[in-house]
């Protein structure tokens, strides 16, 4: 819930801050960007880690920093300062997400596993519904500066719960006498290493989509002729949609193979974001379509996380999530990136969604692929 908060927060004040400071869609999605960069950080640099110290320290030690980082974001008076300031949110944010879906796979009957990961991984979308509702109120009245550092407040607020919940022992017992599971060799071994590939472009494809849709959808719904407020309840629905879609996918994927399951919820997204995109619609229509966008893209590519922790062991479970994850970041970083450049340059929504949907479908082969290889494996490989 707490990267939910931090991340879609910036999408949400992104028209008032634009206004503010009056920089235009390419810096803005360069401030994306920012946390996405951090995050590729966290995920490949900071939460393999977690196969070695444990799952609670990392996870502590995250919202710690992601903390620090919200909080000073909010006093933030220059692009390069909230640009540095992303970076560090962005690390605590890669870090969690990788030590929380490996703490719990670890942690969740093995028939539930897909559930348990789902489950976790919907708590981004469904904190993201109330940071867009809450903005949308406080924004006109309080200001951006005092949306981020809100937000930084909830986040501390978290640590000592989490101190109260987190287990102890959260280490693998697998990683006894296996220092090689922190390199990422291990993941590129012959056994594992079509796995991985597949797997990474999978979270590359996806995130370059996804992230383009969530920095950008309230921009874009305004774009679309809705005013700014309903532009930020888009962002709400839409994230709306992605927890509905994420808790459907997480019960589907019990009795559906993933393979199968998310490649579908993938290309009925990209059948919603042509409507949304080519199509002249009320308000209300258009709100409809942004939440079952959230529906089927996020909750879709959510289902890549449970798929992820089932492809690895315990003792390299964490790195391996945390490669995918900043591999992914990757694509991440590009997608606002490159949307804003785009809506710069004045292309057009159609021409804007169409572009979108080529990455969708490639990040729906590669899933049906790494799930193929997975079941196709040799036992204990």
């Amino acid at each position: 819930m707490a990267d939910g908060v931090d991340v879609t927060i910036l999408s949400f004040i992104a028209p008032r801050l634009q206004q503010d400071w009056g920089i235009g869609a390419n810096v803005m999605g360069n401030l994306f960007s920012a946390g996405l960069l951090g995050m590729a950080i966290g995920g490949m640099l900071i939460a393999p880690t977690a196969d070695r110290l444990g799952r609670r320290k990392l996870i502590l030690a995250a919202l710690v920093l992601m903390s620090v980082g919200m909080l000073a974001s909010g006093l933030a008076q220059s692009v390069s300062q909230l640009f540095a300031l992303r970076v560090v949110v962005g690390a605590g944010i890669g870090t969690v997400l990788a030590t929380m879906a490996a703490l719990a796979a670890e942690s969740a009957p093995e028939q539930h596993r897909n559930l348990a990961v789902g489950v976790v991984q919907a708590g981004y979308p469904f904190a993201a519904v109330f940071t867009g509702l809450i903005v949308a109120q406080l924004l006109p009245v309080y200001g951006w500066a005092a949306m981020l550092f809100g937000a930084g407040l909830v986040t501390l607020i978290l640590i000592p719960i989490a101190l109260l919940i987190l287990p102890r022992s959260s280490a693998p017992a697998a990683l006894t006498g296996r220092v090689d599971a922190i390199r990422i060799g291990a993941l590129l071994s012959p056994n594992y290493r079509a796995r991985t590939i597949t797997l990474w472009g999978a979270a590359f494809f996806g995130l370059m989509v996804l992230y383009f849709i969530v920095s950008w959808i309230p921009k874009l719904a305004i774009q679309a002729g809705l005013s700014e407020t309903n532009g930020i309840y888009a962002g709400a629905l839409y994230n709306f949609g992605a927890f509905v879609g994420t808790m459907a996918m997480s019960v589907l994927a019990v009795r559906v193979p993933l393979g199968r399951l998310v490649p579908t919820m993938l290309v009925i997204a990209g059948v919603a974001m042509l409507v949304f995109g080519s199509m002249t619609m009320s308000a209300p229509t258009t709100l409809l379509v942004a939440f079952l966008i959230g529906v089927f893209l996020q909750g879709g590519y959510n289902g890549i996380w449970p798929l992820a922790a089932s492809v690895y062991p315990a003792d390299r479970r964490a790195t391996g999530l945390g490669w995918a994850i900043g591999v992914g970041r990757s694509g991440a970083i590009i997608g606002p990136m490159l949307g804003g450049y785009l809506i710069a340059a004045n292309a057009s929504l159609p021409l804007l969604f169409g572009a979108y949907c080529v990455p969708l479908l490639l990040c729906a082969a590669c899933v049906f692929a790494v799930d193929r290889l997975r079941r196709h494996a040799l036992p204990n490989t």
